[in-house]
């Protein structure tokens, strides 16, 4: 049945002979809409899961110093699936982001261009390479860099370019890769949110000097914590190699004479991943399009509702997007269509029906404590003579984006049921905006009377 987008006056108008109808909202004491199960666990572990693991504890293999087992394997699997000649696992994705920053050879005060939109690990290993982080607004629809903010940001000291495909929304990697060929940058790709997207039918991870994937647990390829590296430039895969490895891998992978005179100690760090985790890894990897296939199957059947329903705009991938993973489903709020309904009413109406509907709290970075002052404390960065700081405001597309994102599960399996309640809970709260304003209204009134009385019972205790 098609949602009325249109939204009758008179919320309280749908009682008969005291009886509350169907389309009461149920914030006012109507039925909720949804009444299938909505829990939602990631990732999926099964049998095949357990078992991998199990597999190698009873050969004991419990920690690898070389390029072996099921960690050599998963490598190979990235390889393939990117494209790529070289591929690193690592401890985390954050550490494999770190890696690949090592990898560029960045020095301090270099400079390298990020989004403001993404999460912290992002950009959180440059300040441990000494160079600059430098941030840039988002696309208003996506969430992701803007190329045009890419190009203004350039400056004599910009090294490099790290994009993010946030939420699993492609970049528009033509005039990206442009820019960066045409400037003479490095340019990074993390894939943590994008496993198995594609753009114009190329993977992401394909497009980067070198490119980074997370495997963190609530990632499309999960290995609980994880991260993989992809390159194909042999000194970017050796110097990732020598931040974070030693001894055994370091001489199987290190040829580079300048750098093979080091691989005894590496250069300080251990990145290694454990076996365990590789092994899940696998097992998830091998899922991966199943998985994808499930999530558009749900959530393509969301979307396509939710874009018929006034004050909400469903995640829509761009045309160049030819693979969408749905990593995060974040549906935008439009208050502007429900007459500038308050988002917090928004969202509580919609929990009433029973929708499984969160406020996406991630903040962009340029309004984090760290990116808005000087001295860190932190005793290696704080001096740095060329550190950008922001204030709220700067970025206005990043800030607009965070304050309009809802976020709901990425169901995978078959829940057709679901979502259809999800959509009818979606359309049933538009069609009742006006009792939501007279709620708000009555809300209000009740804070200032109590505010009132509070200031009255203050001046009698004076007395």
């Amino acid at each position: 049945m098609p949602i009325d987008r249109r939204s009758p006056r008179g919320g309280f108008e749908n009682r008969f002979e005291g009886a509350v109808l169907r389309d009461a909202l149920a914030i006012l004491g109507g039925r909720p809409c949804v009444t299938a199960a909505t829990e939602f666990s990631w990732p999926p572990i099964g049998d095949a899961d357990i078992a991998s693991v199990v597999a190698l504890l009873r050969r004991g293999e419990i920690s690898y110093y070389g390029r072996e087992g099921a960690v050599e394997a998963l490598e190979a699997g990235f390889c393939d699936y990117v494209g790529a000649r070289h591929a690193l696992a690592c401890s985390s994705g954050t550490a494999a982001l770190h890696s690949a920053y090592f990898a560029l050879d960045l020095r301090r005060g270099d400079e390298v261009i990020a989004p403001t939109f993404t999460f912290l690990s992002t950009v959180m290993p440059l300040f441990v390479c000494n160079a600059v982080p430098v941030l840039v607004d988002c696309e208003p629809d996506t969430g992701n860099i803007d190329p045009a903010a890419i190009e203004a940001a350039i400056t004599p000291r910009t090294r490099a370019i790290v994009v993010v495909h946030i939420n699993g929304h492609v970049c528009d990697m033509d005039p990206i890769v442009e820019i960066a060929r045409r400037r003479g940058l490095r340019l990074v790709e993390d894939c943590s949110h994008a496993h198995g997207a594609t753009y114009r039918g190329a993977p992401v991870g394909s497009f980067g000097d070198v490119s980074v994937f997370s495997l963190q647990g609530s990632k499309l390829v999960s290995a609980g914590q994880g991260g993989i590296l992809t390159c194909n430039e042999d000194e970017i895969f050796e110097r990732a190699v020598m931040l974070g490895h030693f001894r055994a891998r370091a001489f199987d992978d290190v040829h580079t004479e300048a750098y093979r005179a080091f691989a005894a100690t590496g250069y300080g760090l251990n990145y290694r991943m454990h076996p365990l985790a590789a092994a899940l890894a696998l097992n998830q990897f091998s899922q991966l399009d199943r998985y994808i296939e499930g999530r558009n199957d749900n959530l393509g059947r969301l979307s396509a509702g939710l874009a018929q329903i006034a004050g909400v705009a469903p995640p829509t991938p761009k045309a160049y997007a030819t693979r969408h993973p749905f990593y995060n489903y974040k549906p935008l709020y439009d208050a502007a269509a429900l007459g500038g309904l308050d988002r917090r009413l928004y969202i509580a109406a919609l929990k009433a029906e029973g929708v499984p509907v969160e406020d996406s709290t991630s903040l962009p970075l340029h309004c984090e404590a760290l990116f808005q002052t000087r001295d860190d404390l932190s005793g290696t960065y704080g001096g740095e003579p060329n550190r950008r700081c922001y204030q709220n405001g700067d970025l206005p597309n990043a800030e607009a984006y965070a304050e309009r994102a809802l976020r709901i599960p990425s169901y995978t399996e078959p829940r057709t049921g679901l979502i259809d309640q999800i959509v009818e809970a979606f359309g049933k709260v538009a069609r009742n905006v006006d009792a939501l304003h007279d709620l708000a209204r009555s809300q209000a009134a009740a804070a200032r009377r109590a505010e009132h009385e509070d200031a009255g019972a203050a001046v009698i205790a004076r007395r």
